[in-house]
């Protein structure tokens, strides 16, 4: 059995492990959970450096983000430091949203409300940086003690020349606030119902599936009149559908469905 490394060369101990991808593992430790690039005893040293090439995109990312590491950003994973080629960041021990929905009750309408509005912060404070996440999924979206929820895993995200108009640019694989906008949109309808559409930006009917595509509204689902979100989740799926606002477009929503149901 293989063991992986640390940025140390200390063999990880399986237990430590909260998540782990093709390129890159989290550890915890103590109330740190660290982002560093997957290494085996048996890597070639290239294999070893694309991998920690990986991470160092990652930190770009969170320079841009967050400038004082003292100071998180809001509806963002806190990041505490990059020492080397690794990410450290608060550990969050409510864990994904999608374990959440998957083994608990239906969030009430007003943990579903503080959920929208929170993750809608998080996302525009990462597009305000002219930031593109490119991976908002379920899975990415985190959960403190108090079932308070935020935005991580930034390693799909591009970062944008900082006089970049968002409304009007795609990244390298296609990548937009639109796209973000689409992908929450999914999260938003997984919180309402609990279900999963399986639907996914790099599955479209081009041959290069790293592109990302902007589905057709056929493919998403049938939002029923009693949703109370279907005007939100709606114009997520529709591309350009916030206009130049963005996703602050979301929040003025929200602050219209305020008050008694």
């Amino acid at each position: 059995m293989h063991c992986l490394i640390d940025d140390e060369g200390h063999y990880i101990k399986v237990h430590t492990i909260i998540a782990s991808g093709e390129a890159t593992v989290v550890v915890q430790r103590d109330d740190v959970a660290i982002k560093m690039a997957i290494v085996y005893k048996h890597y070639t040293l290239e294999r070893v450096e694309d991998n920690r090439e990986k991470i160092r995109r990652e930190q770009e990312v969170w320079r841009r983000i967050q400038l004082n590491f003292d100071t998180p950003v809001e509806g963002i994973v806190h990041c505490l430091d990059l020492p080397g080629d690794t990410i450290e960041m608060r550990y969050m021990s409510g864990g994904t949203l999608s374990k959440w929905l998957k083994h608990r009750v239906r969030p009430s309408i007003e943990l579903q409300k503080r959920w929208f509005r929170q993750l809608a912060i998080g996302l525009h404070n990462l597009h305000q940086r002219r930031v593109i996440h490119g991976d908002i999924l379920s899975r990415n979206i985190l959960l403190d003690g108090s079932s308070n929820v935020v935005i991580a895993d930034l390693g799909a995200s591009s970062v944008m020349p900082i006089d970049t108009v968002m409304a009007d640019v795609v990244d390298d694989y296609n990548c937009s606030i639109w796209t973000d906008l689409c992908q929450l949109g999914l999260v938003f309808y997984e919180i309402v119902t609990g279900k999963q559409t399986g639907i996914s930006l790099y599955h479209g009917s081009g041959s290069d599936e790293s592109v990302a595509v902007f589905p057709p509204r056929d493919r998403f689902p049938t939002l029923g009149t009693r949703i109370w979100a279907r005007d939100i989740i709606e114009t997520c799926w529709k591309q350009g559908g916030y206009g130049a606002v963005g996703v602050a477009g979301i929040l003025a929503k929200l602050d219209e469905k305020q008050g008694p149901r």
